[in-house]
């Protein structure tokens, strides 16, 4: 396939896919069909109809892949959706996105929100602002800080996690919800929780910090509990 240096849709323009060395989506232009470039980026509300391999993907606008995406980068500023799978070394969420598919990758940063239909799979996964996982979040390290409202993983699994919560003045006042993780099961070697609703907790070392709702916790080393927290059952294994 030949390999164009430029691709530039302006507007409501429109382009067949293909190899290029860069790609720019400006305004609302759309590409039809697969996608192979060096960089693509999205500045207005773009679309790209097909899948995308890329070395980086970026997504300034309102931006929105029907299919799959392979980078080793990709960063979403603003309101970004990618419908198939998605595997990328780094992925750094600042806006909004949503995943259709299974997410993979080596290091997932969310400072925004973000919504994975799919399972997740990654070294290490970091999120500072609002995030829901409808399948299995299997990591190395796992360091959520709960800003107000609800983050949802269904299923977590990790070697250590950690979950602290940042409560501002309006939270503090009961003007914005309050902080929470919600969860089915939490299995991992070292987990420590704070605000979180969860039915299984299971690891080595399990730290319960305040304002945790747990069913059950399965231990196999330490166990420690603050005394704010609900937990109806412990059992070491």
């Amino acid at each position: 396939m030949k390999v164009t240096d430029k691709l530039v849709i302006n507007g409501s323009g429109s382009s067949k896919g293909g190899s290029f060395q860069t790609v720019e989506i400006n305004g609302s232009g759309t590409v039809s069909g697969d996608l192979e470039c060096e960089t693509l980026s999205f500045n207005g509300s773009g679309k790209a109809d097909g899948s995308v391999r890329a070395k980086t993907i970026t997504i300034s606008g309102s931006g929105k892949i029907h299919g799959g995406a392979e980078a080793e980068s990709i960063r979403i500023n603003g309101t970004g959706a990618i419908q198939g799978d998605v595997s990328t070394d780094r992925l750094n969420i600042a806006g909004f996105s949503t995943f259709g598919g299974i997410v993979k990758a080596d290091d997932i940063f969310i400072s925004g929100k973000a919504a994975i239909e799919g399972d997740c799979e990654t070294e290490i996964f970091r999120s500072e602002g609002k995030c829901k996982i409808g399948g299995l979040l299997n990591a190395d390290q796992v360091k959520i800080k709960l800003t107000a409202g609800e983050s949802h993983v269904r299923e977590i699994g990790c070697r250590h996690l950690q979950v602290t919560s940042r409560k501002g003045v309006l939270t503090r006042m009961k003007l914005m919800p309050a902080p929470v993780l919600t969860a089915d099961l939490i299995e991992g070697d070292i987990i420590e929780l704070t605000d979180t609703k969860a039915k299984t907790v299971r690891g080595n070392t399990v730290r319960i910090g305040s304002g945790c709702q747990i069913e059950t916790v399965e231990y196999s080393g330490e166990f420690t509990c603050d005394p704010s927290a609900s937990v109806k059952k412990s059992v070491k294994i």
